[in-house]
C-alpha cells in the first residue's frame, strides 16, 4: 500500500542431483507450494542456462501465468552485460594477461613487494598492494585495471627492471601500449559497470531503467568500433549484445512508457536511437510492443476496471534515468503528434490508456529526483486500472544479482565450525538474517561492497586493509 519495493528470500534448498530442467522446476516449485502461492506468480528471473530456460515451459504448463504471461520469464540483465563484456575481454586478454602477471608476481613475495614499495616511495606514489581479478567476474578485471593505472610507470619501471635483472626476453616487458589500453579499455567498461550496479538494485524499479542503460551501452558500442586498440573488441560485444537486445524486452518496453515522461513517444526515440548506434530496425517491433500494450491493459481493465481509488499527496523525487539528457533533444511537437496518431490506432478501446498516452504532464524533465512507483500512487485515482499495470511493471527485477548474492551470505554460515548444519537449518538462517535486513532496508548493502574493497585501499600504511589482504 506504500508503493514500496519489497524482497524476501522465500527459500534455500540444496540441489544434490543434475539440474536439469525437470529438477529446478521441482525445487522452485516446492518452494511456491511451501507459501501457497503457486497460482499468484507474476514474473520469474533468470539466468540464461538452458536448463532454466526449459524449466519456465514446465510452470505454464502446470499454471496458467498471470498477465498474459508477457512477463513471465525474464533474462538477468546482468548475465547478458557479463556474457557481452566477456566477449571483448577475450580480444584485448594478451595486454591484460601482462599487467596481470606483473602485479601478481610483485606481489607473491614479501621481500619483492618490500622492494616495490620503497620504489613506490622514491616515485612519490604511497606504497600498496593490487589485488588480481578473477576471470569469471569480468567487474574484477575492471577494478584490477582501475586501481593499479595510477601506478602504470612505477609498476612497469619495476617489473621491466627486474626482467632484465633476470634475463627474461624484452617481449614480456610492459609497454605503454600495454597501459594506453588498459586505460582506454577502463573508461570503456565505466558504462557496463555502472549499468550492472544500476539493474542490480533492490528498492526501485530496474525496469524502467533496462532500455536507459542499453541506450548508454549502445552509444559506448557505436562510439569505439573504429577504435584501432579496441575495434576488434567492440565487435565481438556488439555481435554479443545483438544476440540478446536486437529483440527488445516487452518488460523493458513497458518500463519507460509507464513513465510519464517517456510514454510511448519517448519509447520510439530511443529505439529509434538505439537502432541507430547498433544498425538494428526496431520499426516493426515498435508496432508489436504497441499491440501488447493494448491487449495487457485490456487484461487489467477486465481486472480493474470497477476500483477507485482516492488522490494522494504529491511524490518525493529520485535520481533521473542517465540517459534523459537524449530525450530532452527530443522535438516536442513530434512528440506529441507521434503519440496522439499511433495511440489512437492501436485499439478501440483502453480510453484510460489513450488518455494516459495523451495527456501533457509536467513531467519534471528539470527536477533532479522522481519517484516513479509514487507518482503511481498520487495519480492512480486518475488511472486506477493502469496505475496497477505499472505497479507490476516496476516491480518485476531484471536482474538476479541480488538473489545470488545469497550464496556469499551462505559461505560464512557454511564453514568448518558449522559444517555439521542440515539444509533445513542453513535455510532458516539465511531466511532470518535476510528478513531483519528487510525490516531495516538494509538489503541494497551489497555483498559486492567487500568485493570493491579488496581492490582499493590496499595502502600498507593503513594496518586493517594490509592484514585484510595478506590474511
Amino acid at each position: 500500500s506504500e508503493c514500496r519495493i519489497q524482497k524476501k528470500i522465500l527459500g534455500f534448498r540444496p540441489m544434490d542431483f543434475a539440474h536439469t530442467a525437470d529438477n529446478i522446476f521441482a525445487v522452485i516449485l516446492s518452494v511456491l507450494e511451501t507459501y501457497d502461492i503457486t497460482h499468484r506468480i507474476l514474473s520469474i528471473t533468470l539466468d540464461n542456462a538452458s536448463a532454466n530456460t526449459k524449466s519456465i515451459a514446465l510452470f505454464t504448463e502446470r499454471n496458467i501465468p498471470q498477465a498474459g504471461g508477457y512477463f513471465f520469464h525474464q533474462r538477468c540483465a546482468c548475465h547478458i552485460i557479463n556474457l557481452v563484456v566477456q566477449s571483448g575481454l577475450k580480444k584485448v586478454s594478451n595486454r591484460i594477461e601482462r599487467i596481470r602477471d606483473a602485479i601478481s608476481w610483485i606481489g607473491s613475495s614479501n621481500p619483492r613487494f618490500q622492494e616495490f614499495g620503497r620504489h613506490c616511495t622514491l616515485n612519490g606514489l604511497r606504497p600498496r598492494r593490487f589485488q588480481t581479478d578473477m576471470p569469471v567476474r569480468w567487474n574484477s578485471t575492471y577494478l584490477m585495471l582501475k586501481n593499479c593505472l595510477e601506478y602504470d610507470t612505477t609498476i612497469s619501471g619495476f617489473y621491466n627492471m627486474k626482467l632484465a635483472e633476470s634475463g627474461c626476453p624484452p617481449a614480456q616487458s610492459l609497454t605503454p601500449d600495454d597501459w594506453y589500453v588498459a586505460k582506454i579499455f577502463v573508461e570503456f567498461l565505466q558504462v557496463f559497470y555502472n549499468a550492472t550496479v544500476t539493474l542490480s538494485g533492490v528498492y526501485y524499479p530496474t525496469s524502467s531503467q533496462a532500455i536507459h542503460q542499453i541506450v548508454e551501452m549502445s552509444d559506448m558500442l557505436n562510439t569505439y568500433r573504429e577504435d584501432d586498440l579496441l575495434g576488434d573488441a567492440v565487435v565481438a560485444m556488439e555481435t554479443k549484445f545483438k544476440k540478446y537486445w536486437s529483440e527488445m524486452p516487452f518488460l523493458y518496453a513497458l518500463g519507460v512508457i509507464v513513465d510519464p515522461r517517456i510514454k510511448l513517444a519517448g519509447l520510439e526515440y530511443l529505439l529509434e536511437f538505439t537502432g541507430n548506434k547498433l544498425s538494428i530496425d526496431y520499426s516493426e517491433q515498435i508496432t508489436d510492443i504497441r499491440n501488447k500494450l493494448f491487449e495487457v491493459f485490456s487484461i487489467y481493465e477486465r481486472r480493474f476496471g470497477g476500483i477507485h481509488t482516492e488522490p494522494s499527496p504529491e511524490p518525493d523525487r529520485q535520481p533521473l534515468p542517465t540517459s534523459w539528457s537524449i530525450l530532452k533533444r527530443r522535438k516536442k511537437d513530434k512528440s506529441a503528434s507521434s503519440s496522439s496518431s499511433t495511440t489512437r490506432s492501436a485499439a478501440s478501446s483502453g480510453a484510460e490508456l489513450n488518455r494516459f498516452l495523451e495527456a501533457q504532464f509536467d513531467a519534471d524533465e528539470n527536477k533532479e529526483n522522481f519517484d516513479l512507483l509514487l507518482w503511481w500512487k498520487t495519480y492512480s485515482y486518475r488511472y486506477p486500472v493502469l496505475s496497477h499495470l505499472a505497479r507490476d511493471i516496476l516491480v518485476i527485477p531484471v536482474s538476479t544479482v541480488s538473489s545470488e548474492q545469497a550464496f556469499s551470505t551462505s559461505g560464512r554460515i557454511i564453514e568448518p565450525r558449522r559444517n555439521c548444519l542440515t539444509p533445513e537449518m542453513v535455510e532458516v538462517l539465511i531466511c532470518i538474517r535476510d528478513w531483519e535486513h528487510a525490516r531495516k532496508r538494509m538489503q541494497n548493502e551489497m555483498v559486492d561492497e567487500q568485493f570493491i574493497q579488496n581492490f582499493s585501499n590496499l595502502y600498507v600504511d593503513e594496518g586493517s586493509a594490509s592484514n585484510q589482504v595478506q590474511n
